[in-house]
């Protein structure tokens, strides 16, 4: 498999390094906004020299390991030719220089400048939106040049703290903790009847008021606007391998929702194999998550309208 990562140098070098140890892709292209002629606003002028530089540490890192991913930079969109997945990752920003107005501006204007350049390139491509406002962004990319096949990527937080939560209250292991939330690039809503610790009901677990409480803790601190660097590259992973190894893993990520009157992009739980997303996973939600499932349509539908 050849996967092609485009954007961000660095957060580039960093999921590179986990394909590479998970011997996900044969081949891995790096096609950073400098090489695609791209203006972005970095720390230095000296990209090109580290990315070359960092390139050449992977490579004999991986000597050392040893895997046998090659790792090369493209100096043309020709170069991302026959790559069976390709990521966009965020712009390179100043540091400290997170607000939420910024990211979504900056990771849409990136995205406006980089597509049509490789669309070419990569239109039998699964494309993974790995950028802040993922779905608003997922939304343009179809919306304006007709690209199927794409999944958006946030920072894949919002299960990670209602794991961690789960595991801080109750004092259990992580790994015996599964959880699932639905929402946009700017609402989560955690589902509670859908967290498991080792198939056990969180219900079973928590009282209802303590269940409510941990929802808004969470629902407060994921909205889908911030990249850390961590969380997103093994969200990144994750989603990579269940691509590359035909896992048919279940993940709430960007998915394009059509109903009778709109086509949206939201996250949701959806299975994904070596074919991208193969399918929507149904839930049976209360009135109340009806509600707000409706709410989020609505709103994305406002938010996503780029006619």
């Amino acid at each position: 498999m050849k996967i092609s990562l485009i954007g961000n140098s660095h957060l580039a070098l960093s999921v590179a390094w986990g394909i590479s140890q998970n011997e996900l892709a044969q081949h891995i292209v790096i096609f950073s906004g400098s090489q695609a002629g791209i203006k972005q606003v970095t720390r230095g002028a000296s990209n090109r020299k580290s990315l070359a530089d960092g390139i050449e540490d992977l490579t004999l890192a991986a000597a050392v390991s040893p895997s046998d991913t090659q790792i090369s930079i493209a100096s043309s969109s020709e170069e991302l030719s026959d790559s069976q997945v390709v990521v966009l990752l965020p712009a390179s920003l100043p540091f400290g220089f997170h607000a939420a107005h910024a990211l979504k501006t900056t990771n849409l204007s990136l995205t406006r400048q980089i597509v049509p350049k490789i669309l070419e390139k990569i239109q039998n491509a699964i494309v993974l939106i790995a950028m802040p406002y993922a779905n608003h962004i997922a939304a343009w990319i179809h919306q304006t040049n007709g690209l199927k096949g794409i999944i958006g990527i946030a920072n894949g937080v919002s299960t990670a703290h209602i794991k961690a939560e789960i595991t801080n209250r109750l004092g259990l292991s992580v790994n015996d903790i599964s959880a699932l939330a639905i929402g946009n690039d700017e609402v989560t809503y955690p589902l509670p009847e859908y967290c498991r610790i080792n198939g056990i009901p969180l219900s079973q677990l928590m009282n209802e008021s303590d269940i409510q409480e941990l929802s808004e803790v969470v629902s407060k601190r994921c909205p889908y606007t911030s990249a850390n660097e961590y969380t997103l590259s093994s969200h990144i992973l994750q989603v990579l391998s269940a691509i590359s190894l035909d896992k048919k893993r279940v993940m709430s990520v960007g998915t394009l929702i059509t109903t009778d009157t709109t086509s949206v992009f939201l996250n949701v739980p959806s299975k994904i194999g070596s074919n991208g997303i193969e399918s929507i996973i149904p839930l049976d939600l209360t009135d109340t998550q009806r509600e707000q499932f409706k709410e989020l349509v609505a709103q994305s539908a406002t938010s996503q309208n780029f006619s």
